[in-house]
């Protein structure tokens, strides 16, 4: 921060230069001959009021100035400025004056100073506002006065229409250094907002210190949102972890929804789970709900990441994973007859599942599309997240997509397998992946 406001400091002490004379035009000391035509001297506007005793005096002062001898031009300032009756355009030109000389002469704290009153008295053009907000909070960064250093770096934003994503990132920045988490929150989301709406990538830093402000302010939706957003744009296996630890709390545990996070964050080539609790949670989870070749897949790629320990009871569920697959690869094709028979789509989606569980990822997408269209299924959410995860595995994005917006659709408003449809969205709206880190089940 403090190298950026330095820099930043730099920078605008030049431009600042220019506009700081360019404000006020060298002062008239003699009468001009009077406009013929009141026309065009209206069109120009008022002209400069100056008393003759303010002329006399100021004209040593402007040709100090101009000959840029800056500490007899400040010395020479006071006498003037102890005229009784000094008009609004003379304020203005001592004032003018006093911002350039500090400048010149490179009293940093006489600048801003000189600034500060050039705001106060509205000397400033509405186009320069924003830079001299901006130059005050430089030089209050680099006196560590965060109060200050916030105060005007928030009125340099208020005063800057096309502010860009990295200039918020500072003022989020700068409200989490102060505790004001709240604000930083939100600021830093807009930051993130406008970068998304100017087609850029968002930075994983920007949700990463949301993240901190939504923990200190104890927002657990603002934080699931803010992680559901991160891991979109920057998937691995630390967001989807604490995805998951959060679906987890707010579902009690619900199996329908656990199930659809492990895979979800599994089945990410980029993503993954962080501990090895995470990976015998979804194996225990998978071989509850009957697709033990998910126990299998997920115990695999823990293994190989070096997450789960290959030894002692992992391999004996791994092993009890393996011979689980081996039956119901035999069983699967007579119970999708039988499935068929049945009234509903129920048993069919069962049925689909079982297919994804052996990674047969074809069968199960026809299989759970036709217990789908059939009707009666208990969790059509559900079966449209099986579908649409079979489906991404066959590199079929567009019914892909469909699927888990039939998911959304049929879910309840702001529940979790809503969350989870929206996240797959995310996820096949990503450029192509590459391909899994392990075989499936069985082959």
């Amino acid at each position: 921060m403090n190298g950026r406001m330095t820099w930043t400091n730099r920078w605008l002490a030049m431009g600042l230069a220019l506009m700081v004379f360019a404000a006020v035009p060298e002062m008239a000391l003699a009468q001009g001959k009077k406009k013929k035509d009141d026309a065009a001297a209206a069109q120009e506007g008022p002209k400069p009021e100056y008393s003759k005793e303010f002329r006399k005096l100021a004209s040593k002062a402007q040709d100090l100035i101009n000959n840029q001898k800056w500490t007899e031009a400040l010395a020479a300032l006071p006498e003037i400025e102890a005229l009784p009756t000094l008009s609004a355009d003379e304020k203005k030109v001592l004032a003018t004056w006093r911002l350039q000389a500090s400048q010149g002469m490179g009293d940093q704290d006489a600048f801003a100073a000189a600034i500060e009153v050039f705001l106060k008295e509205g000397y400033t053009a509405p186009d320069q506002v924003g830079a001299m907000h901006r130059q005050l909070a430089a030089h209050y960064s680099n006196k560590q006065d965060k109060e200050k250093t916030l105060q005007h770096f928030r009125q340099f934003v208020d005063a800057t229409p096309d502010v860009e994503p990295d200039e918020l990132e500072t003022l989020g920045r700068l409200y989490l250094q102060s505790d004001h988490y709240a604000e930083a929150s939100a600021w830093l989301g807009k930051a993130i907002d406008l970068a998304v709406s100017k087609n850029q990538m968002p930075k994983e830093a920007w949700f990463q210190l949301r993240d901190r402000a939504f923990v200190e302010t104890k927002d657990n939706d603002g934080r699931l949102a803010n992680l559901e957003a991160l891991v979109s744009f920057y998937p691995n296996k630390e967001y989807y972890s604490r995805i998951v630890a959060i679906y987890s709390s707010e579902s009690k545990d619900d199996r329908v929804v656990m199930l659809n996070a492990y895979r979800l964050a599994v089945t990410d080539p980029q993503g993954g789970l962080a501990t090895v609790g995470g990976y015998l949670n979804y194996a225990d989870t998978a071989l509850v709900a009957g697709s033990p070749g998910e126990a299998q897949r997920a115990l695999e790629r823990g293994m190989k990441e070096g997450i789960v320990p290959n030894a002692g009871t992992n391999q004996a569920v791994l092993q009890e994973a393996k011979v689980a697959v081996a039956a119901d690869r035999r069983a699967l094709p007579a119970d999708a007859v039988t499935a068929e028979k049945r009234p509903t789509g129920e048993e069919m989606v069962k049925v689909g599942l079982g297919f994804y569980s052996v990674g047969d990822f074809e069968q199960a997408a026809a299989v759970v599309r036709k217990g789908i269209a059939k009707g009666g299924v208990k969790r059509a959410d559900d079966a449209n997240l099986l579908l649409g995860a079979a489906l991404v595995e066959l590199g079929s994005k567009d019914e892909a997509r469909a699927a888990f917006e039939a998911a959304a659709a049929a879910a309840p408003a702001g529940s979790p397998t809503v969350r989870i449809a929206k996240l797959w969205l995310a996820r096949v709206a990503r450029p192509a992946e590459a391909p899994a880190p392990v075989p499936a089940a069985g082959g």
